[in-house]
């Protein structure tokens, strides 16, 4: 875990001090972020960094980053971004929140969201399927279906869309083939080849999702975790930073959000979220691309995973490794197993 800097635990107090009451607000730490939690408020404060899909390292770039965040999750959870708050440095050195001194960063505000009330939380009391959360899946199926049925199209075609998949495969094996790996490469190369056979014999299924205007700017990081179970659901946390990771199909989507269920023992949550959404946008991917879908989550989740391991000082390092390689069982059974794409 990375200290936390100077600035970090005066911004802390700054928020603290800002709380109606007293209690003191609770620092947590992402890959890219930093996250205050007050009691009836969130701030997000962006990590000076760069990678392969982001460069963060400018006053600039974070701003224009908290803008397009708020911006897009508005659509799905409008009274939970409340703006962009200025953090600022004045003449003395201190810094402050707002006013008109000079400005050093940015900060997401947010409602705070029950806790009790997150998918990924009512996943651990409520793993059988009660009504209750049984009507509250309805519920947020209803929402996404009628989210899915007014996003834009992409005007990309498929060959050009494909490109994509092709990034995030490299990444994948860049990650994957790692040495510190090296015991699990026979069963990385096989389901990489695997999938780029599979995914060129189903082509012709995604190109007519593309045509047909299936491919659409979604939300592009759906988990359980970035879904609170109010009435009605709300869904936060989209994928921000790059808009082309964020042109997918719906169905592919809910895939991603099956599957994380799946992980959390709630694997009856994919078959009624896709009955749903096929009964509400009346088009449905066929079962082949469906498995394709979630054979590509799949692997992005143990990249993701994996990924953990390859920096200085990784967080809960006993977690990643684990963790990984159940998300990469599921591509390989998708891949191998009865009834498989490699089949």
């Amino acid at each position: 875990m990375e200290k936390p800097s100077t600035s970090v635990a005066q911004i802390k107090r700054l928020i603290e001090d800002k709380s109606d009451d007293s209690s003191a607000v609770v620092l947590r730490e992402t890959s890219k972020s930093w996250i205050f939690l007050a009691q009836d408020r969130v701030y997000k404060l962006k990590k000076q960094v760069r990678d392969d899909l982001q460069d963060l390292t400018s006053l600039r770039a974070r701003f224009d980053n908290c803008l397009t965040e708020v911006d897009l999750n508005r659509r799905l959870a409008r009274e939970t971004y409340l703006g962009v708050t200025r953090v600022v440095r004045h003449s003395d050195g201190t810094l402050g929140l707002g006013g008109n001194a000079e400005t050093v960063d940015w900060l997401v505000e947010m409602q705070r969201l029950p806790a009790d009330k997150m998918l990924d939380t009512m996943a651990v009391k409520d793993i059988a399927p009660t009504a209750k959360i049984r009507s509250s899946v309805d519920q947020l199926a209803e929402r996404l279906t009628d989210f899915y049925a007014h996003c834009p199209a992409s005007q990309l075609n498929a060959s050009e869309l494909i490109t994509i998949f092709h990034d995030q495969q490299k990444m994948n094996s860049t990650c994957l083939r790692n040495p510190l790996f090296v015991e699990f490469h026979p069963r990385f190369e096989a389901v990489f080849d695997a999938l780029s056979i599979a995914f060129l014999r189903h082509f012709p299924l995604f190109e007519t999702r593309v045509n047909t205007g299936w491919v659409r700017e979604c939300h592009g990081d759906l988990r359980p975790e970035h879904i609170c179970m109010t009435t009605p659901p709300l869904v936060f946390d989209c994928l921000e930073f790059n808009r082309n990771l964020r042109l997918v199909d719906p169905f592919s989507e809910i895939m991603f959000l099956g599957l994380e269920a799946d992980i959390l023992g709630l694997d009856w949550i994919k078959p009624a979220l896709i009955t749903h959404l096929a009964r509400g946008l009346g088009a449905s991917p066929l079962p082949d691309l469906l498995a394709l879908y979630e054979t590509q989550h799949a692997l992005l989740r143990t990249r993701l995973c994996l990924a953990h391991l390859l920096v200085p000082n990784p967080r809960t390092p006993a977690k990643w490794l684990p963790l990984g390689l159940r998300y990469f069982d599921v591509a390989e059974r998708r891949l191998f197993g009865p009834n498989g794409l490699a089949r």
